[in-house]
């Protein structure tokens, strides 16, 4: 008489090739988790560096002031440049953040029209956003 069923060999295949796909899928998760944080930061960024671009346009002809400046999340070394601190703390970006203004005379004559350049960086430089536009116009 012949008994029907799995031997225990044929339960551990299976099991071993679902162990298998699961794993697959796992890395697939975790992939996509870290993909997506980086894309949040990178937004973050974004947002970051207009709204550092917005100061620079409200401070027309006086952008200048402002070439060279630092801001991280926990001062913003200028009280002008507040709002951009206080959006990088919102924005949850990681406690190494900054923003490093850049403002240059376009007519070389130390008077605007200017280029300006925001760069935010995060995570020791490894990932960052710049942005270009020209204030005091």
């Amino acid at each position: 008489m012949r008994q029907s069923g799995l031997t225990l060999i044929e339960a551990m295949v299976a099991l071993a090739v679902f162990a298998i796909g699961a794993l697959g899928i796992l890395s697939l998760f975790l992939g996509s988790f870290s993909l997506s944080a980086q894309s949040q930061n990178l937004t973050s960024g974004y947002e970051i560096a207009q709204s550092a671009v917005a100061v620079l346009r409200a401070n027309g002809s006086n952008a200048l002031s402002l070439d060279g400046t630092i801001v991280t999340a926990s001062q913003a070394g200028n009280s002008l440049l507040t709002p951009v601190s206080q959006m990088m703390s919102a924005y949850g970006m990681p406690s190494n953040t900054q923003v490093a203004l850049g403002v240059s005379s376009l007519n070389g004559n130390g008077l605007c029209p200017c280029s300006a350049t925001v760069s935010v960086s995060w995570n020791g430089g490894a990932q960052s956003y710049t942005t270009q536009t020209i204030v005091g116009y």
